[in-house]
């Protein structure tokens, strides 16, 4: 749920960089297109209207991550690529039943050997299913997510090609953009993973892989939810370590900080949401949303974050309600939902999921958050990371002072790619839980360019 107001302006110090690189051949080559008849490189069209994005009747029988389809795309970051895909995979749905998703792939330019992968889990802020990121990555695609999605990844999917990782970047919130709703997410992104673990043309051997989980914002509510579910769902990928700031630990605390602000469109859209996935909130939003709500609901799920913004700025959520505040937080649908979406809370097997979780994150984890943050609610966090760390998880918390929500994604960006390549080299310390104040690699020190990379330290130069 990062705030669009304060997103960067990479994508425009990205396109000379891709305009510059090297054409590859497969681009020209029908047989690396199993998406024909049509041109992929030339005005995409977006998922709702996508004949890529039906799944085909096989999908009922296929295994989770199978992939269905694949075509090669171009996207801003083909400087850094040697080839990038999109891959339909098959995923299951919250209750149980087989659906799909995509997500874009990229492959190192030299990739490190054994394989080493980063599952990257974008805040897609959007509950319209047009707003992903795999259309929104594409060139040419002209989809109105592209100004907040790409700018916000791009350091992300420089620094991670540049150390020789695949890249895989899922669309979480599934094809219906089910954004924040926390088991497709979780489900979607491993199955991300296994999709790239089974596209041989990208990925030919994956013996003795390693993985990680990276996200911020909205892609850390993802990457929190699919590490509560490695041991089950999950079981099976060699997911070594997770890294992910601004997380949110409890909607409710964080609903409340949006409300009647700029960004309170993130309130809307993760209800909106949230109902993609569950018919049966659905059915009580139908019932009990006004007409002010019930527009606003529609306009949520027809637009994207850039365009929604500016329409629900300021608005006060609770109006949105028949009842009101006490509908919302207190009707026992809603706060099934709500109650199910706590981080950290074991997972039965169910109505609201398919598979159980204990709750805990799985692997060794850095998480971190500024205590000043305007758009993910800090107060909940240092609790839950105290919470996990009784039960056994291996959690190194650094919190900052003073910086907003955006600024504290760019800041701990060094921090973050030390911790993850720390886990790939076998060097990371995990034996017990942490918290620290500040931040270790700063932006604009030697530190940090070295931690990022000089690729993606210069991406980010130039976008400031």
């Amino acid at each position: 749920m990062r705030s669009v107001l304060a997103a960067f302006a990479a994508l425009v110090a990205l396109a000379p960089l891709a305009q510059a690189s090297a054409i590859p051949y497969r681009r020209f080559d029908r047989r690396w297109n199993d998406a024909y008849p049509g041109d992929v490189t030339t005005d995409p069209l977006p998922p709702s209207k996508d004949p890529f994005y039906q799944l085909p009747n096989s999908v009922k029988s296929a295994k989770n991550g199978d992939v269905l389809k694949s075509r090669p795309v171009w996207t801003q970051f083909d400087a850094y690529s040697r080839g990038t895909y999109q891959l339909l995979y098959k995923t299951t749905n919250p209750q149980g039943e087989a659906t799909g998703a995509v997500t874009t792939v990229f492959t190192p330019l030299k990739p490190a050997n054994p394989p080493q992968i980063m599952l990257l889990m974008t805040p897609i802020d959007s509950a319209c299913p047009d707003c992903e990121p795999a259309f929104a990555l594409q060139s040419g695609s002209a989809s109105n997510g592209s100004s907040f999605i790409v700018p916000t990844i791009a350091i992300d999917i420089v620094a991670g090609l540049s150390k020789g990782w695949y890249v895989t970047v899922p669309d979480h919130d599934g094809l219906k953009a089910a954004f924040f709703a926390g088991v497709v997410e979780a489900f979607a992104g491993l199955d991300g993973l296994r999709a790239l673990l089974n596209f041989p043309t990208v990925l030919p051997c994956i013996d003795n892989y390693k993985a990680v989980i990276h996200g911020y914002s909205g892609g850390a509510h993802a990457s929190a939810w699919a590490s509560q579910f490695l041991k089950t769902y999950g079981s099976g990928l060699n997911v070594i370590a997770a890294a992910y700031g601004g997380t949110p630990v409890d909607s409710t605390t964080t609903l409340n900080l949006l409300n009647k602000q700029a960004a309170v469109f993130l309130d809307v859209s993760s209800l909106a949401g949230l109902a993609n996935a569950y018919p049966e909130l659905q059915a009580w939003y139908a019932e009990n949303l006004n007409a002010n709500g019930t527009r606003a609901f529609a306009l949520a799920r027809s637009l994207c974050n850039t365009q929604l913004g500016p329409l629900l700025a300021g608005i006060n959520v609770y109006d949105l309600f028949k009842g009101g505040e006490a509908a919302l937080l207190n009707g026992t649908i809603p706060q099934k939902y709500i109650n199910f979406g706590l981080l950290g809370k074991p997972i039965p097997k169910g109505d609201l999921s398919p598979y159980s979780a204990s709750g805990v994150v799985g692997v060794p984890t850095f998480m971190y958050h500024s205590s000043g943050d305007e758009t993910v609610s800090y107060k909940p966090v240092p609790a839950y990371v105290q919470n996990q760390c009784a039960q056994g998880a291996k959690i190194a918390f650094a919190t900052v002072p003073g910086l907003n929500h955006t600024a504290t994604s760019v800041a701990y960006t060094g921090d973050v790619y030390n911790y993850l390549s720390a886990a790939f080299n076998g060097t990371l310390n995990t034996t017990a839980c942490s918290n620290s104040l500040g931040i270790q690699a700063l932006p604009g020190t030697p530190a940090f360019t070295a931690a990022i990379g000089p690729a993606a330290a210069a991406v980010l130069a130039s976008s400031t």
